[in-house]
């Protein structure tokens, strides 16, 4: 996702592995991700997907803030308000006197197999790239280099001001080759098989049919008449089957953890390896992680800006029930993570051992492929 575009959204709910589900299934591509809290966590996303989320939370009934716009424009608005409106003044004036003449935008549209990367390396031997002067355009030069990359049939190349666009049209994909397999197919799990699709060879197995790890599902050969020898032929084909696992944990409802007490920026200047601005805070109860934006057109500015997150520890107490949605939140996960399946689902058990100490048992389901070529 390019962070030029993208909105970042502060959620409050459980389930949080049901709701990244929904918004991958309509195709609502999601940048960072952090947990705020034990409830809260927050996201981003491209602002065309923007009422298309909301959607989604609302009929989820998640309680949700927008935290603003990621992405280039916001260090101008962080320069002006954090390091002070002197300093901001004067890094706007260098970087206006030094703007004519300059590169400050590339944009690339139409690709979805060929990578930006590959688009900004040719264009970047061509001596055009985002913060570099611009001694020379030649547009037909530039056109002809982009449609050599291999996946490009047709490509076009314009500047408007300090811009510089470019749009290609790339070549339809072929599909790959069929895969075969010299032997039988066997099944990677313990599943119940859901689906059968046999290109070539025998299908061994059918649709509701227990299975174990081992256990063939496509016959490398196909029977001629009855009673007559198998001949053997390559198999190919992909069987799905529906999978199970189990997690379990201990949990307790009482215990001490370190919260983010408060969360600020602070902004710097870097000229000439002396750094202007307020030093940042340093010890065990502070988490610091800083950005840099630098501007080394004549003069080597940078703009540092970090976040600087203060904890503290406190004794919490969290209902069970929250604690072993969280449990199913995270077996969820891990299960989608390793596997990616279709058509899952989690329930759980919670069973008291005393003391505030509980045994939770979150049971997962999911449609994968169990053998296949």
């Amino acid at each position: 996702m390019t962070a030029r575009q993208s909105v970042r959204i502060e959620a409050e709910g459980r389930n949080r592995a049901r709701l990244l589900s929904v918004l991958q299934r309509e195709g609502i591509e999601i940048g960072t991700f952090r947990e705020v809290s034990s409830q809260k966590f927050a996201f981003s996303i491209s602002k065309k997907d923007l009422h298309k989320t909301f959607a989604i939370l609302d009929e989820m009934c998640y309680t949700y803030t927008t935290m603003g716009i990621a992405g280039r424009e916001r260090w101008w608005q962080r320069l002006l308000f954090r390091v002070g409106l002197p300093a901001g003044i004067l890094v706007f004036s260098v970087l206006l006197a030094l703007a004519r003449g300059f590169v400050w935008r590339v944009e690339i549209t139409g690709n979805e197999n060929v990578p930006d990367k590959v688009i900004e390396n040719v264009l970047a031997e061509h001596g055009i790239g985002a913060g570099k002067r611009l001694s020379a355009f030649d547009s037909d030069e530039l056109t002809t280099a982009i449609r050599a990359i291999d996946g490009i049939t047709l490509a076009s190349v314009w500047r408007k001001g300090t811009t510089i666009g470019v749009e290609v049209f790339e070549r339809e994909q072929t599909a790959p080759p069929l895969s075969y397999s010299d032997t039988d197919i066997l099944s990677k799990y313990d599943a119940t098989v859901t689906r059968v699709i046999t290109r070539t060879g025998t299908a061994l197995v059918e649709v509701g049919q227990n299975v174990f790890a081992g256990t063939p599902l496509i016959g490398a050969y196909r029977t001629t008449e009855e009673g007559a020898d198998p001949l053997p032929v390559p198999a190919s084909g992909i069987v799905y089957g529906r999978i199970a696992h189990t997690v379990s944990t201990t949990v307790a409802t009482e215990r001490y953890e370190r919260v983010p007490a408060s969360v600020s920026y602070r902004t710097r200047l870097s000229l000439f390896g002396l750094t202007l601005g307020k030093a940042l805070p340093s010890g065990t109860d502070y988490d610091i992680v800083e950005t840099t934006e630098k501007f080394t057109a004549f003069l080597p500015i940078a703009v540092r800006t970090a976040r600087i997150t203060e904890w503290t520890t406190r004794k919490v107490s969290v209902p069970i029930e929250t604690l072993a949605m969280q449990a199913e939140d995270e077996a969820l996960l891990a299960f989608i993570g390793e596997n990616a399946p279709s058509g899952y689902s989690a329930t759980h058990t919670v069973r008291e051992l005393g003391g505030g100490v509980y045994r939770i048992n979150v049971f997962v389901q999911g449609e994968v492929v169990i053998g296949g070529v």
